[in-house]
């Protein structure tokens, strides 16, 4: 299946995020300088600092500029040392146990992970990743928040601070230290992960030679004799067998199932007469290439979103079939050498919403065609049935000679002052369909490299379902190897965000309140997602909430048995509860935004769903580690420095 979440461009998402993170941060700076300041005055007595520049407020800023350059001036040879000091506490507190834990889990993991289901490589991936996901953050939670607070306790922190050791030293070389040791754990879990899913899905076949049946008349040889195509079926294992196909020149093929197949070599003398070899395809790391979805209505006019069918997640826009109605995906960059061989790959999982049972024998049927932007000649492929819940791949060659029809087609879009405006305005000179034959990158794709993909529905009354990444070209594969190194990337995103965390907070919290108050935190952060949403009002993306009702009102409609539909009587105390829940949605906004976004820093579904973990999409986990990184580390330092630790 797709990645059914939007993939953020690094382009598009660098300024904004730059910008937003900026002003965040300056918002929190002078919050915390001000809070600081009211703090001071309160702790030293107003009086004592007569004029908004008394000597408390002089004090505070002195401070506060001893604190920034503690915070500038850092040793790295000091905070190597704390780091080395963290790994070996960590060491002590025989964190290996989990690694041994984990060795376990998959020893009996091999009992009840089923590899005859229906998809064996999603099934291991998920497990292994998530359960060694879930034991690293919670090793790191606690480890993190105990450390602290244990050494103030037990007044070994004494040892470090009559040292020349600033604040952000300690606070850097706890999180270093900790890094370190979650990272060598990460790396041998992902190389047993590996070891574990190959070996689990490792199998191969032999072809059943009393399945082998003749599939039509013998075909006579230039020798005289007369040979004949045959069909057979291979040995049952894992739950499954493979169609086999036997051709004139004594080939063997057969066809994909479980979502994968096998590679036949001729080895006379073993039964069937093939030795067939791991399974292909099975664990894989396509490469994607996406392009920008339009759609176009009944009417032939372009619009940004489909046909609703009801459906409340809105994720997917529909088609209608038997219509003008297409999905069109314009793909940019499109250069030839990036296709090796004589077609480009187009995988699709398109969604079916039926108005009637129809032909349920087989699937709804669809058109794929393609378009040149610039002159409208549009090429209608084939036609295909489309197969629900799993994944279509069809083939666009690069010379077209076989195709179903070739025409002019104008797109048409409705401009603000309601005209419509065509696109290309005139056909071109040389009717297409007069053409026998087309080279798809010289006459389709412009010279700026864009090709359009339409999808049209062709049975009345059923409809396509589609959303931008449900549609895409296959760029090719990369290495599954380092696709799951880089799913365990995305692991040592989010452990990072937990010690950060774990360590900020344990500066001035005790280690119990700590725990708690990480533990809400890794939460909130896997959570992220609809904890956004519910912020915005938006549970399913980019549909408003009918109605929005905070907290105390909604205890207020439970508890009087007035439904959402009613409005609330206008008395005093309503209008104060309603008020008291603008607190508490602002609140949840600004802890949507004060909290990692976790979740979106996870790649497992993008490898166990045998999708390429981009270098893009990592760079983008790796910058948003560091733009929670720096606040929270400058947190960890204000707070040590100003605590009283030998009280």
């Amino acid at each position: 299946m797709p990645i059914e979440t939007e993939i953020p461009e690094l382009s598009r998402w660098l300024l904004p995020s730059l910008e937003t993170w900026g002003i965040a941060l300056a918002g929190l700076a002078v919050a915390l300088f001000v809070l600081g300041w009211i703090w001071a005055l309160l702790h030293g007595g107003v009086i004592a600092n007569p004029g908004l520049f008394g000597p408390l407020t002089q004090r505070y800023l002195i401070r506060t500029w001893a604190g920034l350059a503690d915070l500038l001036l850092i040793s790295p040879r000091r905070v190597a040392a704390l780091a080395w000091l963290g790994i070996k506490e960590a060491i002590r507190r025989r964190v290996i146990v989990v690694f041994i834990v984990f060795l376990g889990i998959l020893l009996m993991a091999g009992w009840f992970l089923d590899p005859a289901s229906n998809n064996p490589a999603k099934l291991y991936l998920n497990f292994v990743m998530g359960t060694s996901d879930y034991l690293i953050l919670l090793l790191m939670l606690l480890v993190t928040v105990f450390s602290l607070p244990n050494d103030i306790q037990k007044k070994t922190i004494y040892t470090v601070l009559t040292k020349p050791v600033r604040p952000s030293e300690i606070i850097l070389g706890r999180i270093l230290g900790f890094t370190v040791v979650g990272t060598v754990l990460i790396v041998g879990m992902g190389l047993i992960s590996y070891a574990f899913v190959v070996r689990g899905l490792a199998h191969t076949h032999q072809i059943d030679e009393a399945t082998l049946r003749p599939l039509g008349d013998p075909v006579p040889q230039p020798d005289g004799s007369a040979k004949t195509l045959q069909q057979g079926w291979t040995t049952k294992v894992h739950g499954h067998r493979h169609r086999v196909f036997l051709d004139l020149q004594g080939r063997a093929r057969l066809d994909m199932e479980q979502g994968h197949t096998h590679v036949a070599t001729a080895e006379p003398g073993v039964e069937g007469g093939f030795v067939l070899g791991g399974p292909e395809g099975l664990l894989t790391a396509r490469i994607p290439k996406y392009g920008d979805l339009v759609f176009r209505n009944r009417q032939g006019l372009d619009e940004v979103r489909g046909i609703s069918v009801g459906d409340e997640w809105t994720y997917r826009s529909y088609i209608e079939g038997g219509s003008e109605a297409a999905a069109i995906w314009t793909f940019s960059g499109m250069r030839e050498s990036d296709f090796p061989g004589d077609t480009i790959p187009v995988e699709m999982n398109i969604g079916v919403f039926r108005t009637h049972k129809g032909d349920m024998q087989r699937g709804i049927l669809g058109s794929l065609l393609v378009r040149n932007p610039d002159n409208g000649v549009t090429v209608e492929l084939e036609v295909f049935e489309s197969k629900e819940f799993s994944i279509l791949q069809l083939q666009i060659p690069k010379k077209i000679e076989r195709f179903a029809s070739a025409r002019f087609v104008q797109r048409r879009t409705r401009a603000a002052d309601g005209a419509i405006v065509f696109s290309p305005k005139q056909p071109p000179e040389k009717d297409p369909g007069q053409q026998k034959a087309f080279d798809l990158f010289r006459d389709l794709v412009t010279p700026d490299g864009r090709l359009e993909v339409w999808l049209q529905c062709l049975e009345g009354g059923q409809y396509f379902g589609m959303a931008k990444p449900d549609l895409y070209l296959r760029v090719g594969d990369g290495t599954f190897f380092l696709n799951v190194m880089k799913g365990y990337a995305g692991t040592w995103c989010q452990m990072v965000m937990v010690i950060a965390f774990g360590v900020m907070l344990s500066t001035f919290l005790s280690a119990p309140v700590a725990m708690a108050a990480t533990l809400g935190i890794l939460i909130g952060g896997l959570a992220h997602t609809f904890l956004t949403q519910v912020a915005v009002g938006q549970i399913f993306e980019g549909v408003e909430t009918p109605y929005q009702a905070g907290p105390i009102e909604s205890l207020v409609r439970l508890v009087t048995q007035i439904g959402v539909m009613e409005e609330l009587p206008e008395t005093v105390a309503y209008q104060v509860v309603q008020r008291v829940d603008i607190g508490f949605r602002l609140w949840l906004e600004s802890m949507a935004y004060a909290i990692p976004p976790l979740s979106q820093m996870s790649f497992v579904n993008f490898v166990m769903n045998g999708y390429n973990v981009s270098g893009e999409l990592l760079l983008i986990d790796l910058l948003r580690v560091l733009g929670y990184f720096v606040p929270v580390f400058i947190l960890g330092h204000f707070f040590l420095k100003s605590r009283e630790v030998a009280a």
